[in-house]
C-alpha cells in the first residue's frame, strides 16, 4: 500500500497554495464546495492535520476545533472534526488515525483530569463506520438506545455549533455540500452491513448533505482492538 506522512499545523499557518490544494481534494468528492465556503469553515478551526504522499503532494486532511462544554455536570473538552477528505487510492491507510490519535494524546496531557470527547458529524457511511470500527462506546449506535444524558449532550453540542441548522440529532446545512456519488456511494457488499443500515435509518438524506451528529469519549480504554492497533501500531 502507498504510504502517507502527516503533520499538524495551526490554521494560521495556511497559505493560498495549501488552501487551493485542499479545495481541489474536497471538490473531487463533494459537490457544493466553494473555496470561500471552505475558508469560512476553516476560520472556525484551530488545527489542520495534513496527509502527504512520498512526493509531498497533499492527499488528505482533516480540520479540528477544540472547545469547552460540559457533560454529566462536569467540564469537558470537545474535539470537533470539520472538513475531512482523503484521496480514494489511500483509503485504508492508517496514518490519519495514528496522527490524529497522537494529537488526542497530546491534548490529554495538556488538560489532565478533564474528559475529552469527539464530536463527529457524518454525511457518509464511511465516516460513520470509523466509530464502530475503532470505538467501543459511541452514540448513536445500533446496539442500544442513546442514553438520556448523551441525547442531551448531543443536542447541546449540535445546538452550540449549528444553532440554525441542528434538529433532533441532524444538521441540515443551509448551503450543503454532498457526496458526488450520492446513493451510489454505497457498494453492493455494504448494503447489508448493519452499521450502514443503521446510519441510513438515522440519516436518510445524507446524499443531500444532511449530517448525523455523533459523540464518543476519547480514551484508550474506549478503543476496540482494531482501534488500539491502528492508534498505537500494536495489539491491545
Amino acid at each position: 500500500m502507498k504510504k502517507l506522512t502527516s503533520k499538524i499545523i495551526k490554521v494560521s499557518q495556511t497559505n493560498d497554495d495549501l488552501l487551493n490544494a485542499m479545495f481541489h481534494l474536497m471538490d473531487q468528492d463533494y459537490a457544493g464546495v466553494t473555496l470561500d465556503k471552505m475558508k469560512r469553515d476553516l476560520s472556525n478551526k484551530q488545527y489542520l492535520l495534513l496527509l502527504s504522499d512520498e512526493a509531498g503532494q497533499l492527499r488528505g486532511f482533516t480540520t479540528m476545533q477544540i472547545f469547552d462544554s460540559y457533560s454529566k455536570g462536569h467540564a469537558v473538552k470537545i474535539m470537533y472534526s470539520g472538513d475531512t477528505v482523503i484521496s480514494s487510492e489511500f483509503r485504508g491507510e492508517l496514518e490519519l488515525m495514528r496522527a490524529w490519535w497522537r494529537f488526542v494524546c497530546m491534548l490529554g496531557k495538556e488538560h489532565p483530569g478533564i474528559d475529552l470527547y469527539w464530536m463527529l458529524i457524518s454525511k457518509g457511511w464511511r465516516t460513520y463506520k470509523f466509530l464502530p470500527l475503532f470505538f467501543k462506546e459511541f452514540y448513536p449506535n445500533r446496539s442500544c438506545e442513546t442514553p438520556k444524558e448523551f441525547r442531551e449532550f448531543i443536542d447541546r453540542l449540535g445546538t452550540f455549533k449549528f444553532p440554525k441548522e441542528y434538529k433532533k440529532g441532524l444538521v441540515t446545512p443551509q448551503q450543503p455540500d454532498f457526496l458526488r456519488s450520492g446513493m451510489s456511494d454505497i457498494p453492493v457488499n455494504r448494503k447489508n452491513d448493519a452499521d450502514v443500515i443503521f446510519f441510513l435509518e438515522k440519516n436518510p438524506d445524507f446524499y443531500k448533505g444532511t449530517e448525523l451528529v455523533c459523540v464518543t469519549k476519547l480514551h484508550s480504554a474506549n478503543l476496540t482492538r482494531t482501534g488500539f492497533r491502528a492508534a498505537y501500531g500494536e495489539k491491545k
